[in-house]
């Protein structure tokens, strides 16, 4: 349970929910293939109306719901059942990540911690149902990952020791539980975990950046709720097949969430959270995209900075951008907006073994209000008079190396649906099964083929970062963002752990298989569309030490 002063934060939320809470019964889900090639139709609390933005965006403090917590000392981290005011004078469950440290309490904290330092965390599962945690984009030891194979039962624990090895960036944990991602990361368990180093440190001080204030952590969700506001996870066959979509959308837990800023620059590191859905990232003040500069992904800085008018974020993605208010003029509104796509291009193409179309049927049985690449508002920014201040970002932002893929071993990845079921490489997940095996310190590289069904799939690698080499018979609509060579966009850049495979193309990645840890290491390469994974789209690899 959270506090009183903790709850009076989500008054606003509470206000918004309870005054669509009976429309959202008179509503409800549509039935199975009602929105096939229907029109959105505007219901309480829909992203698409721009009037519904009024509710304050929760920013994270120093506790509490997404408070920062600097890790220099062991933790205790309990799993287990809580609740949010979402509809006075009842509470809404959630499944929380709730710790006490240094005298606070928390709730999915945001970790922080400096590269290099000793992460040490006990994992206590107060849930009635299995649980473990993975540390997303994390090079850790295999049992230290947070595989399936960990997952601990009720009233259990795991011990987490080890050397947190990556340059600093925007990173995430979340649960990893067998056959029950979905739904636990659905309901809350989930959150950041931001590693500091020299190069983070010296964009902070460039652009005279503090966190929760101007370097604002993001994570975007899309959420159904019942009458009650209470969060409704019930996914028809359908819905597993096409991933869990919600049709509203909360950032940083906020429904239709509103951040007011003054004409400077402010970084948001966007997480994508959500089980299915993917964003078309764009800023806008009416009909005009307004320009930002991206920074970085989910492997920390770029080299250099790199200007963008929208990007493309999939589930497990992370897009850290630099964006000026500075540009429009005191009382424009802008939003940050997914921008309409058609997510199931080429899925007609060559090697569909004639599923051409079985993308767009699921896609049309979703009981989703919104629809998969559907426009709609995510965040509303309104730019309100202040001093302006203009900073100078640094040409260089950090040194990446780019992997020397000369000689390097070739695996194909064939991403397919048999019998209405997503395999890689024919197969689906087994405990214990080792799909291939890779030689420690090798390269190697990818091709990650999606011919054989009609649906976008963001693909996730356990242990190690990979650096995209290229992209082959990608959507014609994604023509204007794919300006950084050999197909690629700017999400592409730097260093990757999850890359959207879209259907019909292919990607090129290159990976290094170099680690500090002692004999075999058993990771993971899975689907992050948590339906998906849960259903089996994941295979296990070993690295032979």
């Amino acid at each position: 349970m959270l506090e009183r002063r903790q709850l009076l934060q989500w008054a606003g939320v509470a206000a918004l929910a309870g005054a669509g809470g009976a429309a959202w019964v008179a509503y409800g889900p549509r039935r199975a293939g009602a929105q096939a090639g229907a029109p959105f139709t505007n219901y309480p609390l829909d992203p698409v109306d721009p009037a519904n933005f009024q509710q304050k965006l929760f920013m994270p403090g120093a506790g509490g719901p997404l408070g920062v917590l600097d890790v220099t000392a062991p933790i205790t981290i309990k799993a287990g059942a809580g609740s949010f005011a979402l509809l006075p004078p009842r509470e809404s469950p959630f499944l929380l990540y709730q710790t006490d440290y240094a005298g606070k309490a928390y709730q999915n904290p945001i970790l922080r911690i400096e590269s290099g330092a000793r992460f040490t965390a006990v994992l206590d599962n107060a849930l009635p149902e299995p649980t473990i945690i993975h540390w997303h984009g994390l090079h850790t030891p295999a049992d230290m990952d947070g595989h399936p194979r960990d997952t601990i039962a009720p009233g259990k624990r795991f011990n987490y020791d080890f050397t947190v090895s990556n340059r600093g960036g925007t990173y995430w944990y979340h649960t990893h539980a067998h056959e029950l991602t979905a739904k636990q990361a659905y309901n809350g368990l989930a959150s950041f975990f931001l590693i500091e180093d020299d190069d983070q440190r010296k964009i902070s001080k460039a652009l005279d950046l503090q966190l929760g204030v101007t370097d604002l952590p993001v994570v975007i969700q899309d959420k159904r709720f019942d009458g009650q506001g209470k969060l409704v996870y019930a996914p028809s066959m359908p819905d597993t097949m096409m991933g869990w979509l919600g049709d509203i959308v909360l950032t940083n837990l906020t429904p239709n969430a509103v951040q007011t800023m003054t004409p400077r620059t402010y970084r948001l590191r966007l997480l994508n959270g959500s089980n299915a859905r993917i964003y078309r990232l764009a800023f806008v003040t009416g009909s005009t995209r307004l320009g930002f500069t991206v920074i970085g992904n989910d492997g920390g800085l770029l080299e250099r900075p790199e200007a963008a008018t929208e990007a493309f974020l999939a589930p497990g993605e992370r897009l850290d951008v630099l964006f000026d208010a500075g540009q429009v003029q005191p009382g424009t509104d802008v939003f940050l907006k997914s921008l309409a796509f058609e997510p199931m291009e080429n899925e007609g193409g060559a090697g569909m073994g004639g599923m051409g179309g079985m993308g767009r049927m699921m896609a049309g049985m979703s009981s989703s209000r919104l629809p998969l690449g559907a426009a709609f508002n995510i965040l509303k920014l309104p730019v309100v008079a202040g001093e302006r201040v203009v900073a100078s970002l640094p040409a260089t932002l950090s040194t990446i190396k780019p992997i020397a893929t000369s000689g390097a071993a070739q695996r194909k990845i064939e991403l397919s649906m048999q019998q209405m079921r997503f395999l890689i490489n024919g197969r689906s997940f087994r405990m214990d099964e080792i799909a291939f095996d890779v030689k420690r310190s090798s390269v190697e590289v990818w091709s990650i083929s999606n011919q054989g069904m009609g649906m976008p799939h963001p693909m996730h690698i356990h242990g190690f970062s990979f650096q995209v080499l290229e992209r082959l018979n990608s959507p014609s609509d994604h023509a204007g963002m794919t300006r950084f060579g050999k197909g690629r966009m700017v999400s592409d850049l730097g260093w990757k752990d999850t890359v959207l495979v879209w259907p019909g193309e292919t990607v090129r990645i290159a990976l290094d298989f170099s680690h500090d840890y002692p004999g075999d290491q058993i990771y993971l390469f899975h689907c992050h569309n948590l339906e998906h994974e849960d259903a089996g789209m994941m295979i296990n690899f070993r690295v032979q030490g």
